[in-house]
């Protein structure tokens, strides 16, 4: 089952950072590590530097994907997000913390 999880999770990332860029983003990194945890995306557009946690799940019958986007992990992601901008001594005037959601239906009918 956890394989299974790590691959529909995976699929769901690479299916996020497609959206993304479809969109204009421009991705910056990939599963960033530090030591405070992992952000799936970085990417930036128009000048917003967006830090993006990607939930994927096989349907909504249990809730909705960023319904696990729990308060520790919101805080894991901006301590994250603050080691990130310190290694790189960067400057953002706009920051911005996200969830995408992704379904399994919705990878399978997109792509």
């Amino acid at each position: 089952m956890r394989k299974y999880c790590r691959k529909l999770g995976g699929h769901g990332e690479e299916f996020a950072a497609r959206v993304l860029e479809n969109a204009g983003y421009r991705i910056l990194f990939r599963n960033y590590r530090s030591r405070t945890g992992e952000i799936d995306i970085i990417a930036t557009r128009d000048g917003v530097l967006h830090f993006v946690e990607v939930k994927t799940r096989t349907d909504d019958e249990f809730g909705y994907p960023s319904d696990a986007v729990t308060e520790n992990k919101r805080r894991s992601i901006r301590r994250t997000a603050e080691c990130y901008l310190s290694e790189r001594h960067a400057v953002w005037r706009s920051i911005s913390l996200d969830v995408m959601e992704v379904t399994a239906n919705l990878i399978e009918n997109c792509m």
